[in-house]
């Protein structure tokens, strides 16, 4: 099934969702912070945290979200809601807009290449271990 977006022109349209992670280590916390004000005074039209990656992923591909991002999830957490967003007609990428490595525990996913385009410039990338 195929899912209809209404196209965003820009960034200032979109709602977003993003995570915290299961880590509590200062530098993350700040970061995770640093990216919300960041995109919320780009500005975003909003942002949201629904608790599960797959829960997320599966709201950008219903449409009722426009993108989602988040650092330090498992492959495990996503690797599904990646088939279900990309058959949806969406996009899901790195972070910083190339392929998606599902063990780089990184990940971007929007209703458009354009909006990915967007947000990844105005996000602080972490490098973490991989899967």
């Amino acid at each position: 099934m195929k899912c209809t977006w209404h196209c965003l022109p820009d960034l200032s349209q979109a709602l977003l969702l993003t995570e915290f992670g299961s880590s509590r280590a200062a530098d993350r916390i700040k970061t995770s912070l640093d990216n919300i004000e960041h995109l919320i005074s780009s500005p975003a039209h909003g942002f949201r945290s629904l608790g599960s990656a797959a829960l997320n992923m599966c709201e950008v591909a219903r449409g009722c979200a426009d993108a989602y991002y988040e650092f330090g999830i498992h492959c495990w957490d996503y690797a599904a809601s990646d088939i279900i967003v990309r058959e949806a007609g969406g996009v899901v990428v790195d972070t910083e807009g190339g392929a998606l490595d599902l063990m780089s525990r990184r990940v971007l996913a929007a209703s458009s290449k354009q909006l990915a385009e967007q947000i990844s410039p105005r996000i602080k990338h972490l490098v973490l271990e991989r899967d």
